[in-house]
């Protein structure tokens, strides 16, 4: 039996929007996944760079990572393969011989290869093992050994390249190495901080000293590690959470019809032109409002046709359905809120996909095979998806009642006046 504090904080976890961390690290479902976010974003171009700056950042901290995992895998197959005596390596003398599995084993004892010790781990990355006198004293030594001068820079960088590369032709697997980290985070550079005639993903609004401070410990410092984009990271995080997130929850949250949007962004010129055949997929809140006018109109045409024919009050009353049909109509599009997708638990994906797609495509696109028959005989099925998330679905609820409401007090007052108002024969 669980406890009742626990049974209280997954209630509490139940009864909410996710956050941005969440959306990021994609454990969130349909409609707040990450990639209904992505599509949301590609009609902010300079948003979207943001994005697409924390994706290419989340890529290099992994390469970071697996760097990291090669190194430790190599440790562990030299400790197992080795033959020679593997006894405690005097470091307090200058003439013996120190080996680069005895400097990787010592790396790997004092903590700079476990990613969980993230201190460690950058420290590693940037070669800086000063605060290991052990280590400093192994690194030292190998260098005198190998015939590398105290001034050259990334000693341990090269020692353990140099190793990956020994480790690659032994086991012929190949391993990421510390120039592929470096050219990667040259790349980010290049892209996202620095102007380019070829590249239009350059990051406005930051702030010029980071700028200025990343493209330095990059360039000049040669530094690669995830610590030196921190700064970077911190304010492209702090932008998608205070100016975008807010809005994509209340577009994909609070609302179940929405325009679609154009897949400029990442689809060839041939597919970009393609759209929805349907005016409720490409234009959803004018296309309801103006069929909901249209229905109102012949509404009223009705009503004052049997009005001056002196038709009886109990035929007026037929003027309920085309009043009906536009107070349905007009409040689901002003609300974006479709009464029937609420009730089955459907709602608008952003942007319309083709059942012929690329792969691309077919890898995110949603399972559309749940979808009631009954919406593609109303030419909205192609954009529908399920609502996996629960909150999300009761919020839209009760926003449906609401528009019900709404539709029901104007079909309502609509249809009593034009059925008691006495009927004139002209």
């Amino acid at each position: 039996m669980k406890d009742p504090m626990e049974q209280d904080y997954e209630q509490i976890q139940r009864e909410r929007l996710p956050t941005l961390y969440e959306v990021l690290i994609q454990v969130t479902k349909a409609p707040v996944d990450s990639w209904e976010f992505y599509t949301y974003l590609s009609q902010f171009p300079y948003a979207i760079d943001y994005l697409d700056f924390w994706i290419d950042l989340m890529a290099h901290i992994r390469l970071c990572k697996d760097y990291v995992k090669g190194v430790r895998e190599s440790v562990e197959f030299n400790e197992t393969i080795a033959s020679r005596n593997r006894d405690e390596v005097n470091i307090e003398d200058d003439n013996e011989s120190v080996s680069s599995s005895v400097l990787l084993d010592a790396l790997l004892n004092e903590g700079y290869l476990d990613f969980q010790n993230t201190k460690r781990v950058s420290q590693f990355l940037q070669g800086d093992t000063n605060d290991s006198p052990r280590v400093s004293r192994l690194v030292d030594g190998w260098k005198r050994q190998s015939g590398i001068a105290d001034g050259q820079n990334h000693p341990l960088a090269l020692m353990v390249d140099e190793m990956l590369r020994k480790e690659t032709r032994k086991l012929k697997q190949p391993k990421i190495t510390r120039k592929q980290l470096v050219n990667n985070a040259l790349q980010i550079c290049n892209i996202y901080l620095l102007k380019s005639a070829e590249d239009n993903k350059y990051l406005i609004n930051v702030p010029e000293r980071v700028k200025n401070q990343v493209l330095y410990d990059v360039q000049q410092e040669q530094r690669h590690d995830p610590a030196v984009f921190e700064p970077l990271k911190t304010v492209a995080y702090q932008f998608l959470e205070i100016d975008c997130f807010p809005k994509f929850l209340s577009t994909v949250a609070l609302h179940n019809i929405h325009d679609q949007i154009s897949n400029w962004r990442y689809q060839s010129p041939g597919l970009r032109r393609h759209r929805s055949k349907s005016p409720f997929s490409n234009y959803t809140v004018l296309s309801r409002v103006l069929i909901g006018l249209i229905w109102l109109g012949i509404g009223f045409w009705i009503g004052y046709t049997l009005i001056f024919l002196h038709y009886s009050r109990a035929i007026r009353v037929v003027t309920i359905v085309p009043f009906a049909l536009g107070s349905y109509s007009i409040v689901c599009g002003l609300y974006q809120v479709d009464i029937l997708y609420a009730f089955f638990g459907l709602t608008q994906a952003l942007m319309y996909q083709e059942k012929d797609g690329s792969q691309t495509d077919r890898k995110h696109s949603h399972d559309y095979s749940e979808i009631p028959t009954i919406f593609k005989l109303l030419g909205g099925r192609s954009r529908l998806i399920k609502i996996q998330h629960d909150f999300i679905k009761k919020l839209l609820w009760k926003r449906a009642l609401w528009c019900g409401f709404l539709t029901t007090l104007a079909t309502a007052i609509l249809t009593v006046i034009f059925s008691c108002v006495p009927g004139y024969r002209l």
